[in-house]
């Protein structure tokens, strides 16, 4: 583009135009997961609806490839590119409560942690369906489906979502509802509640659903055992979460802590973290059955739910080291012994000590939504495990990346399927894995409100991208947003 063309676009949008070589512009292709270096052409700082309009045309009339940016958590990079265009949304984080029909309404550069302070600063008491970790964006995860601390409770984050502001490649911007008028527009509206970020438009605001918890404080735990126990604790893990009511959720961990008798070295562990969303003294009674199992180290404490996740989400930030993320979908009872072999041989040989794996404890509520109710497919799963292999020298990348890929090969007969928010850039299958029985209906879509590819991706719902798993792996793939 010459110097002309980007003058055009910069005196026609309220944002800005960053270029290579500057500071402003170094600091919006950081993201999380730091072995991503993608340098698009240039980025589009959006600053208004009319911004991500005219940012669309632009780049379609001289033939520009775009992504978009919200909170820069995607595991894979795809919300960067090389050589096209970002459209960054970070300049448009407005929050409003509407306490009457306990909805927030947030623009999608803001993230998870913006919205958890402004809760806490309303005195409401009310809570969102949102992220764990309080970085993340808002328009990516909730696209994906959304799982929450709270989700067993009150569903997943699209099953919370009231509207969207989208704005399709033919510059249009839709209010998309589950009672709009047009049929296509509720049709979007599906599609965007699970059928991942990046593929239907540009989501500008959303409307989502707060609300008042039933206990202003809940018991929040941190429970971890030495890794010789795995068998006999995850064995009964296995069994006895499904006795759990709605409110308790029990993720899990495995990874480095503190050495609670030295804290200045640490030491591997697994363990639970408990959210009861209750009474602090019924929660702990349900906790009875993991302290009588002889816990290395326990942490019960009462906090609301928005602080926790401001102290809990830093634990498993990438925090810009190199990092390969891989997910799985499993079915209830998949810790069975073979399974939890698994997890003991590759978390005893992985090359790098900070890696570590963290799996949601699902069910609950999620279930209790009709399966063809959003563009999400994976209601029945009940722990979702994603494995976070975090590196630093790039001579040590393949030996990382392979030891995560067999991993989580060796776990796939205990796997229904993928999240599509820990999207994977080496998952065979990828696309029957993340949507199941809904990608025909999620291609139908995007076949209509996309009709020339404009929002293409390596992964996005259309590509007929599948990696090359041969050994030695093609590690390609995880340097590229688009498939030349």
């Amino acid at each position: 583009m010459d110097q002309q063309d980007l003058s055009w676009l910069q005196r026609h949008i309220s944002g800005a135009v960053l270029l290579p070589g500057t500071p402003a512009y170094d600091q919006a292709v950081v993201i999380d997961n730091g072995r991503v270096q993608l340098r698009p052409r240039f980025i589009v700082q959006a600053n208004s609806t009319q911004d991500v309009v005219t940012t669309l045309a632009y780049c379609k009339q001289n033939d520009l490839r775009l992504t978009t940016k919200g909170g820069g958590h995607s595991a894979a990079g795809y919300s960067l590119n090389a050589g096209g265009v970002v459209l960054d949304l970070s300049l448009m984080t407005a929050i409003e409560l509407d306490t009457e029909r306990r909805v927030v309404k947030v623009q999608m550069g803001a993230r998870w942690h913006a919205v958890y302070v402004y809760l806490i600063n309303s005195g409401t008491g009310l809570i969102p369906i949102g992220g764990g970790c309080p970085t993340v964006g808002i328009p990516g995860f909730m696209q994906g489906g959304g799982y929450s601390f709270v989700s067993r409770s009150y569903g997943l984050s699209v099953d919370n979502l009231v509207s969207i502001t989208l704005v399709t490649v033919d510059g249009k911007v839709r209010k998309l509802s589950a009672d709009a008028s047009d049929p296509f527009d509720r049709e979007l509206f599906w599609a965007c509640r699970g059928g991942g970020g990046g593929n239907w438009g540009v989501a500008v605001d959303m409307e989502i659903k707060v609300h008042l918890p039933n206990t202003e404080k809940m018991l929040t735990g941190q429970i971890r055992y030495s890794p010789d126990r795995a068998q006999e604790v995850l064995g009964f893990y296995n069994r006895w979460v499904e006795t759990l009511p709605n409110e308790m959720a029990v993720y899990g961990i495995w990874g480095l802590i503190p050495d609670p008798s030295n804290p200045a070295q640490k030491i591997q562990t697994f363990g639970f973290t408990a959210i009861y969303n209750g009474e602090f003294g019924a929660g702990a009674k349900l906790l009875q059955p993991l302290l009588e199992l002889g816990p290395l180290t326990v942490s019960l404490n009462q906090i609301t739910l928005p602080e926790f996740e401001l102290i809990n989400g830093a634990t498993t930030l990438v925090a810009n080291r190199s990092a390969y993320i891989r997910a799985g979908m499993m079915p209830p009872g998949a810790f069975k012994p073979e399974c939890i072999a698994v997890f003991e041989r590759f978390m005893a040989s992985a090359p790098s000590p900070d890696s570590f794996i963290v799996w949601t404890h699902a069910g609950g509520r999620i279930e209790e939504f009709p399966d063809d109710s959003t563009g999400f497919a994976h209601r029945a799963a009940r722990f979702v495990p994603e494995l976070k292999a975090i590196w630093d020298q790039p001579q040590d990348t393949r030996a990382n990346v392979e030891w995560a890929h067999a991993f989580f090969a060796a776990l796939e007969p205990f796997f229904s399927g993928a999240y599509v928010n820990y999207i994977d850039p080496l998952l065979d299958h990828w696309a029957r894995k993340y949507y199941l029985d809904h990608y025909p209906r999620l291609l139908r879509i995007k076949q209509q409100c996309d009709p020339d590819g404009f929002l293409a991706f390596q992964q996005g719902v259309g590509s007929d991208f599948e990696p090359d798993l041969s050994l030695p792996l093609n590690l390609a793939p995880l340097n590229r947003t688009f498939v030349d």
